[in-house]
This record gives structure tokens, C-alpha cells and sequence, in this order.
């Protein structure tokens, strides 16, 4: 469903979104940030403020934000935040849209991509300004997630459900095997030996199973220290085209991921990252790709038949210099909603979620990643990370060793893009005669329209 919404908004909407990161010049149609926020909610004595939270969590994931929420009502006496599930993220975006500005959420979580339509439509507050005002202390925050949220040294939400892009394997496969999982997954071209090996050795039904996802295509080319886009990778100001094609990251990674989708130990497992997991799952197949937040799901389905394991994504090319990953996920926004109060009661739950104590126990509940460094050294969740979920250290390892270059293009029509972009990888695919200067010529053609429209209507 999620995907069959993304289609029809990239049919139809004239505003797209886009992800935000590192501190450099904004774009000319960023909104200035304003200093005149109210950072301390006045209550009447026997009165409480109430606060609307949408978000688009659902099932276990869903059960912690209540928690979450619950825990923050029950530790304060002035505030009371009502969470209100609102369907995946685009169509939580859509709701958003068809409400009158300032009769919506109070608090709204949205997907990364969301950030630039979010700051275009200038239906939020700046969290920078709550930020300074309040003289909250945000070094703790870890900075590679900060920053794919901050434009020109603004951070305009505050990060909430991060995750990083892994690969995903079997582990008693991969051992038995006679692999080291950092050898095996190094680079694409170590895949299909690996892949391989896991069928003839490691007694999986299929070795490979790369999901055609585009969060990982792009994940990749910031791997290979590339651009996707020109301005800066679209920071500097607005995007005008794709450069994947001129700086030489895209041919090669399409090129290794045709020819490993190829392999008879290979297998695409549609479009997403919903099959892929579902089948790995199932203990007959060697490695996938995704988030890290995936491992609590993927663990249960397991059902202890085998043992999930991390390893980092793999470089492109052995001789890759100063690439990395960029975080995923979503964030929290305040809400212009012209009531002061509620937005310093909003603020109040954001610092709230945001603690290290509650970001450990939310990365236990979802295994997403803590936004707080000091999270990691809180003793509950080191043995959560020792005894219960190792791999995640890859992840968070990761994203730490980063970069703020990898931080994430930005782009005003990213939903539309990855359309694109995931449509033209399965036809790459699942048709022998299309060559990937075929498939990188038609994905930078078709989002270089995209981008076009967008600027000339925007």
C-alpha cells in the first residue's frame, strides 16, 4: 500500500519533499529562522494543555511510541499528549496537506524525505529556535544525524526514529561457509563469491537477495564520496540535475548490481525491502540489504532457527575514498499552530523523547538507532547491545565513522525520484537486454524533468 500511495504522490503532487543535512548555505527558499518562541508552558491552575501527536508507527513499533507518550504524561503534571496513528508516513504527509494550516497536529513525525516540503510550506516552527532560546545543550546529540536535518546551521526538527543501511546475513551460514563477514561484504565485487559460497557451502537456497531499493542506491553513491546532484549535492542552492551520470557513480554501481542480480545464486525480491526481509527470514537465504531498525522484526521470524548479523555496506570500488552513510528514519516537528503555549509544551515532549534514557529504551523497542551518545553508555542498554542485539553496533559504528559529504543530497521531488529510480533497477533486472548506461541514462533523464517542473512551478 505504502508504495502504491508513493506512486499516485509522485503522480500527482506539485510540492515534493525532501531530506536535509550538514551546515552549509540554504537554499533561496528557505524560510529564515525566527528567534520569538515561548520555550515555557504557562498553565492555569486545574488546567492541563493538550497536545495532538501524529505519527505514522504502527504495530509493535506502534505500542512503544504509546509508551513513550504514556511515560511523558505520567512524569509531568501540566501536559497531556494524545498519540494518534495516522497510516504510513506518505499517507500521514497527505492528511497534513488537506488540513488548514494550524488545525492540524501539534506535533507531527515525518519521514526524512518530508523535511523540504515541511520547510517550504512553513507549517512548522524552527526546533533551532527552541533550541537557543532555551539554551539546550545538543552536543550530546550524535552530529551525523543532526546533520541531515540541519540547513545553514539550522536544525529545523529534531531527529527521533533514525536507522543506517546494512547488510543483513545469515550467520551460521556465513560461518559455515568459512567466511569473515567484513571480507565478504568489503565490496560489490566480493558479493558474488559470497553469494555463492553461501549456496555451495553455507546451505542457503539463495545466497543474494539485494533488494531493488532506492534508499540503498543513493546510500551507495555517498559511499563512492559522490555527489547525486549538483549544487553541492543540492545544498548550496536548488537542485538543477543529476550528476551520477558526469562524476562516474553511477555506471559502475549499476553495472556490479546487474551483473550480481544476474547470478543463479541471485534473487530480486520485488520492488522494497518488504519481501526481501520476509524471505530472509525464513533462514534460506544468505544475505539481504536494509535498515538496521529491521533486526527486532527479522529476529522474531527467525524463531531462533539462525542468528542476524551486520556487517557495513560495501564500497563500490575497493579504491573508494571518504564515502559513508547517511541516516534514515524520521523526525519530530512543532507545529505552527499560532498558540505559543502549546508550542512550548510541544518542546517539552520533544527534550522528553529525547533523552538518553528514553532514546535507549525506544532503540530497544524499535532497533532504530539512539539519537544521544550518552545513550550508549547507559548499563541497560549496553547489555541490550551485548546480549541481545550485537549487530547493531555495526550500525551505529557506521553512521558514527561518517561524514558530513555523505550526509544526503537533498531534493525537492525525492519521492518521485525513487520511483524512478527503483522502476527503472527492475527493469535493469529482470530484462537481459537493457544495459545499465541504459537504466543510468533514463533515471537521470526522468528526474532531471522532475526537477525541472518542480523549480519552474515552485
Amino acid at each position: 500500500m505504502k508504495r502504491i500511495i508513493a506512486f499516485i504522490l509522485a503522480a500527482t503532487m506539485v510540492v515534493s519533499f525532501v531530506g536535509c543535512a550538514k551546515s552549509e548555505p540554504a537554499p533561496s527558499s528557505t524560510a529564515a529562522a525566527s528567534s520569538d518562541v515561548q520555550i515555557e508552558a504557562k498553565v492555569e491552575a486545574g488546567q492541563k494543555i493538550n497536545l495532538v501527536f501524529w505519527h505514522s508507527m504502527g504495530g509493535r513499533i506502534g505500542e512503544t511510541i504509546q509508551k513513550l507518550v504514556t511515560d511523558f504524561n505520567a512524569s509531568q503534571d501540566k501536559i497531556v499528549v494524545e498519540a494518534q496513528f495516522q497510516g504510513n508516513y506518505d499517507e500521514a504527509i497527505t492528511k497534513l496537506r488537506a488540513t488548514t494550516p494550524g488545525q492540524g497536529p501539534d506535533i507531527m513525525q515525518l519521514y526524512d524525505i518530508g523535511t523540504r516540503w515541511m520547510i517550504d510550506s512553513k507549517y512548522a516552527l524552527v526546533m533551532e529556535d527552541f533550541i537557543k532560546k532555551d539554551n539546550y545543550d545538543i552536543s550530546d546529540y550524535e552530529p551525523n544525524i543532526l546533520a541531515y536535518y540541519k540547513l545553514n546551521g539550522t536544525l529545523y526538527s529534531m531527529p527521533f526514529n533514525c536507522s543506517s543501511p546494512v547488510i543483513i546475513y545469515n550467520k551460521e551460514a556465513l560461518e559455515k561457509a568459512g567466511l569473515d563477514p567484513k571480507a565478504a561484504f568489503a565490496t560489490f565485487d566480493d558479493l558474488k563469491p559470497t553469494a555463492e559460497a553461501l549456496v555451495s557451502k553455507g546451505g542457503m537456497t539463495v545466497g543474494s537477495a539485494l533488494p531493488d531499493y532506492s534508499w540503498l542506491f543513493e546510500q551507495e553513491i555517498g559511499m563512492q564520496g559522490k555527489d547525486f546532484l549538483d549544487q553541492g549535492n543540492g545544498r548550496t542552492d536548488r537542485a538543477t540535475k543529476v550528476v551520477i551520470a558526469e562524476n562516474g557513480a553511477g555506471l559502475p554501481l549499476l553495472t556490479k548490481w546487474k551483473d550480481l542480480a544476474s547470478q543463479p545464486y541471485s534473487k530480486t525480491f520485488g520492488k522494497g525491502t518488504s519481501e526481501a526481509y520476509k524471505q530472509f527470514g525464513t533462514g534460506t537465504v544468505g544475505f539481504i540489504a536494509g535498515s538496521c531498525s529491521a533486526y527486532t522484526d527479522i529476529s522474531a521470524s527467525a524463531q531462533g532457527k539462525f542468528s542476524v548479523g551486520f556487517a557495513s555496506l560495501p564500497k563500490v570500488n575497493k579504491d573508494d575514498q571518504g564515502g559513508g552513510t547517511s541516516v534514515g528514519g524520521g523526525s519530530l516537528w512543532i507545529m505552527d499552530n499560532k498558540d505559543a503555549n502549546k508550542a512550548a509544551a510541544a518542546w517539552e515532549f520533544v527534550k522528553f523523547a529525547t533523552q538518553a534514557k528514553q532514546q535507549a529504551e525506544w532503540s530497544i523497542g524499535t532497533g532504530y538507532l539512539p539519537i544521544r551518545k550518552s545513550a550508549l553508555e547507559l548499563d541497560f542498554y549496553k547489555d541490550y547491545l551485548k546480549n541481545v542485539n550485537p549487530a547493531l553496533q555495526v550500525a551505529i559504528d557506521s553512521l558514527a565513522n561518517s561524514n558530513a559529504r555523505s550526509a544526503g543530497s537533498v531534493m525537492a521531488v525525492f519521492p518521485k525520484a525513487r520511483v524512478i529510480i527503483e522502476n527503472e533497477i527492475e527493469t535493469m533486472i529482470n530484462d537481459p537486454a537493457v544495459k545499465p548506461e541504459q537504466t543510468l541514462e533514463n533515471i537521470v533523464r526522468d528526474i532531471n524533468k522532475e526537477i525541472e517542473i518542480y523549480n519552474k512551478t515552485n
